[in-house]
């Protein structure tokens, strides 16, 4: 009994070991596996060294060398094309007594066009503190177009409509600040986005809405006419939504990036 006994009992210890070491080696393999998932910047994009004194100029000609790869979209990383850049609803509700409009302002399927023609102008960073300052501007008019609904007043006058709608920004600049933090994952270091604030200015805006006060064309026209001509009170009111729609479209292609490719590939 006890030669029995001694027998079960090396026999479950056995057992218990080589379960033991099956559970390390899965361990190890998913170590492994998960080591080698680590994303690597994909042809067309350029690393930079930290101790460049020309950090900023490398940094600034890296973003306009991958503009191309970015616009067509980056399977790898898991970005999407961005020319155009699709904003699904922006909603603009801008009332006050003392201001030049009072409107409930909609968009649906908003397209942005010339994305692709942004120009870096220049760059300021912090690389240690995870910031960054682009100036940019761009070669060709930003054209948004998509489904709109409006009501409400415009200066003096009543507006209502929907339909097809086409804003054109002319001679469009643009300022973006990045704030980031780090973060380990796997025994990465990579960069969270924290914020993103995007500011623009432009020579002119351009208003075209189809279809205003059903249809009327006169009505339509004139209206046309009447915000165009006034274009610079309008924009000064609604200039803030149409920054915060740009800022967080760049907000989720800027968080994907970092997001997929550990820091010191970026910035060695």
């Amino acid at each position: 009994m006890q030669v029995k006994s001694h027998t079960y009992r090396t026999m479950v210890t056995l057992r218990y070991t080589v379960i033991l070491v099956a559970f390390y080696c899965s361990l190890c393999v998913l170590k492994n596996t998960r080591a080698t998932s680590v994303v690597k910047l994909p042809k067309g994009f350029v690393t930079c060294e930290r101790d460049d004194p020309e950090i900023n100029t490398c940094i600034q000609q890296a973003i306009q060398i991958a503009v191309p790869n970015l616009v067509k979209g980056v399977p790898s990383l898991g970005l999407i094309p961005i020319d155009p850049l699709i904003i699904p609803q922006l909603d603009i509700n801008q009332g006050s007594s003392n201001g030049p409009l009072d409107i409930k302002l909609n968009f649906k399927d908003l397209y942005i066009h010339n994305i692709g023609s942004i120009k870096i102008t220049s760059m300021k960073s912090n690389i240690n503190n995870y910031t960054f300052n682009l100036k940019a501007d761009f070669n060709e008019p930003l054209i948004l177009e998509g489904m709109y609904s409006i009501q409400g007043k415009v200066i003096i006058l009543p507006i209502k409509g929907e339909g097809r709608s086409n804003l054109t920004l002319a001679s469009l600049k643009v300022s973006i600040n990045i704030i980031g933090k780090p973060v380990t994952r796997i025994g990465e270091d990579y960069m969270e986005l924290e914020s993103l604030d995007l500011k623009f200015s432009t020579s002119r805006l351009y208003i075209q809405l189809d279809n205003l006060f059903n249809g009327d064309k006169l009505l339509g026209n004139n209206m046309n006419m009447f915000m165009n001509q006034n274009w610079r009170e309008i924009l000064k009111e609604v200039q803030p939504a149409f920054e915060s729609a740009l800022g967080k479209a760049f907000q989720s292609v800027t968080r994907q990036f970092f997001h997929k490719v550990p820091y010191n590939k970026i910035f060695k």
